[in-house]
């Protein structure tokens, strides 16, 4: 009876290990996969005699090597890891079967104790809203992501789970969490990239309200320190290599121009970036008049010829203009 009590526990233990991990647990150094697996291990040696088949003892020795195989976990390797940690598993699951079929156990009674495991469905059912909101995510973000292999995995858990193979469907289960755990990564990782271009984007026009503010520095008779720090602010913010940067050699620019009382048309400035996104976004827009677009784009490099000059009463006026217009096009949708 002691070999059933095994078991019974190797089963739980296997199922707490599938169905009560989390997506960040597998990239940790010190593993709950590893230790799950090492405590396994310990019960399965402890019901292993002497008089144990040879079979039982080389399955043994195979599964002992898949748990040192899960060390790989110290290198954030999740999919190395979890096809050890679940191979491991399967193997402890044989060698419990054989012994319980060596000590005469009933096949029933080790078929029932499997059965009792608690249905995984509303895990399952939790895993799956939790995927559907990112299947919004990345749509709203406009990004590819691959959702195939963890739609797959959803229909395999569900038929496991109609037909009562709550052990299987908990494997599938943790397959899915680790899926997941790459769906992130991968949104993760475009959403950074989106983020960098969204940046680069804004310092391109940054760069060009600096080089009309430093043009005007240059016309209204500002010394060439003042000028020469506009000049090192524009350089360092081109040569900025992520968000972070960006925005602090900005800062840098906007203490600089507080400091020297730079900042009157950034009113203006801020103006014209606006109607500039605006005009972007019509752009791409079926339906509008593409003759109306190119005569306002054309306006707009007027306004910036105007503030290039100094010249910001006619800047404003056009921008007004230009403003009204866009406002009519986008009523008119």
């Amino acid at each position: 009876m002691k070999t059933i009590v095994s078991f019974g526990l190797l089963i739980l233990v296997t199922s707490i290990a599938l169905g009560g991990m989390t997506s960040d647990a597998s990239a940790q150094s010190d593993s709950p996969l590893l230790k799950i697996a090492k405590r396994t291990q310990e019960q399965i040696y402890n019901q292993i005699s002497s008089d144990s088949s040879d079979e039982i003892k080389r399955l043994f020795t195979e599964g002992t090597q898949k748990i040192n195989s899960i060390e790989a976990l110290e290198n954030d390797d999740i999919s190395y890891a979890k096809e050890h940690f679940l191979s491991a598993m399967k193997i402890f699951t044989e060698i419990s079967k054989q012994l319980a079929i060596s000590n005469e156990v009933p096949q029933a009674e080790i078929n029932s104790m499997s059965t009792e495991i608690r249905n995984p469905s509303n895990n399952l059912q939790r895993l799956q809203v939790y995927v559907n909101n990112l299947k919004i995510i990345a749509e709203k973000q406009n990004v590819l992501i691959d959702f195939s292999e963890s739609d797959r995995l959803f229909d395999e858990a569900r038929q496991q789970i109609t037909d009562h193979q709550f052990v299987s469907a908990m494997e599938t289960i943790y397959k899915i969490k680790v899926a997941i755990i790459e769906i992130n990564k991968d949104l993760r990782e475009e959403a950074s990239k989106q983020e960098f271009q969204r940046a680069k984007k804004y310092v391109q026009r940054y760069i060009e309200q600096l080089d009309r503010l430093i043009e005007n520095t240059k016309k209204q008779g500002v010394t060439d320190e003042i000028i020469e720090k506009l000049e090192t602010g524009k350089q360092n913010l081109s040569s900025a290599e992520n968000p972070s940067e960006i925005v602090e050699e900005i800062r840098k620019i906007m203490v600089l121009k507080n400091q020297f009382e730079l900042t009157k048309n950034d009113v203006l400035e801020s103006r014209v970036l606006q109607a500039e996104k605006s005009l972007s976004r019509l752009l791409v827009i079926n339906g509008v008049d593409q003759t109306v677009l190119i005569d306002a784009k054309d306006i707009l490099q007027n306004i910036k010829q105007y503030l290039y000059e100094g010249e910001f009463d006619k800047a404003d006026k056009l921008l007004n203009n230009l403003i009204k217009q866009l406002q009519e096009i986008k009523n008119s949708l």
